[in-house]
């Protein structure tokens, strides 16, 4: 579909490899040359996704960046509410950040989120964000269904 051509295009052209093109159901994300893992046999309120740090991500001494580590695990959790409901509108109304760990410069870094309930209204759920196999942030939040509150 034009869709998916569409998102191929863009990730030819900043020049990464999308490991599954998404369908038009299921949006798409450059901002950060997000590389998303889809799975198959992933669960329906499973999200995984995962970028490479690079230096634009990182503070002076090359750790990642913690607005960059929340916007990311933002974007991840609101995506996957955003499926959940069709596409209907959606908005972040509570977002806590536990950062327990760091992420460097280099890293492959790669987040799950989890649509643990979903309302009329709102929807909650919490991710992970991990680097070398350890956990750097805890992240828990509350959707809002636009519309239906």
């Amino acid at each position: 579909d034009r869709r998916g051509d569409y998102i191929a295009d863009v990730c030819r052209h900043y020049g990464y490899r999308a490991l599954r093109v998404p369908d038009a159901t299921e949006g798409g994300n450059h901002l950060f040359q997000i590389r998303k893992a889809i799975t198959a046999d992933a669960p329906a309120n499973i999200a995984i996704w995962g970028f490479r740090a690079e230096r634009r991500h990182c503070n002076p001494f090359g750790i990642v960046h913690g607005g960059m580590l929340t916007t990311f695990a933002d974007t991840m959790m609101g995506s996957l509410v955003f499926h959940a409901i069709a596409g209907a509108p959606c908005a972040t109304i509570t977002l806590t950040m536990d950062f327990v760990g760091a992420g460097r410069e280099g890293d492959w870094i790669e987040g799950r989120a989890e649509l643990l309930r979903q309302g009329r209204s709102i929807c909650f759920l919490r991710s992970e964000l991990r680097s070398n196999d350890k956990i750097i942030l805890n992240a828990s939040g509350v959707w809002a269904i636009i519309g239906s509150c």
